[in-house]
C-alpha cells in the first residue's frame, strides 16, 4: 500500500503538526512518529511531496536523507 504526503518541514524537530492541504506542517520528530504509526498499520510506500515546503528544497531533502531515511531501512 502506498500512501502520498505533502509535508513543510519545518527547523524545529519539536515542532507540532499543522493541516496543509493534503498533509502537514511539522518538526522531524513528528513525522518520524507519524510515518512509523504507517508502517505499523501496513503502508510500505509513502510519496513524500515538498510542493508546500516552505524552506529551502535541497536543505530539505538533505535533512531527509540524514535524519529520517536511517530511520526506515530498506
Amino acid at each position: 500500500m502506498m500512501q502520498s504526503l505533502y509535508i513543510d518541514l519545518v527547523p524545529d524537530p519539536d515542532a507540532p503538526p499543522q493541516p496543509i492541504h493534503l498533509g502537514f506542517r511539522s518538526g522531524m520528530k513528528f513525522l518520524k512518529t507519524y510515518l512509523k504509526s504507517l508502517e505499523d498499520i501496513g503502508v510500505n510506500h509513502v510519496a513524500l511531496n515538498l510542493r508546500f515546503n516552505q524552506a529551502d528544497i535541497e536543505e530539505t531533502l538533505l535533512y531527509l536523507a540524514e535524519d529520517l531515511l536511517p530511520e526506515f531501512p530498506a
